[in-house]
């Protein structure tokens, strides 16, 4: 059997080989978030991003409340920022009075 890279006008069989990709580490990640949930403030009309520098200052700081902690936890992995939603007051807040 002849092997050759360069066929030509021959005919034949071109095989670039195997490359076995099945332990290869991807270096790709988490790199954006959306996360809806219940803060002690910020906005309710529209997604706010949070980063590290700004989120005790835009969401209110809740060490205790689960939304918070996973907005942290989103953060801590590595993710740059995340779009959040606030829908209301948190669950161990007083209620805000009605008009």
């Amino acid at each position: 059997m002849n092997t050759t890279k360069i066929l030509g006008e021959a005919v034949g069989i071109q095989s670039q080989g195997v490359v076995d990709k099945t332990e290869a580490q991807t270096s790709e990640g988490l790199t954006s978030a959306v996360i809806v949930g219940r803060f002690l403030r910020g906005r309710t009309d529209k997604p706010m991003t949070i980063h590290q520098g700004n989120i005790r200052g835009q969401l209110g700081y809740e060490p205790n409340n689960l939304d918070y902690i996973a907005v942290q936890d989103c953060l801590d992995t590595g993710v740059p920022n995340i779009q959040v939603l606030r829908i209301g007051p948190t669950l161990n807040s007083e209620p805000e009075p009605a008009e």
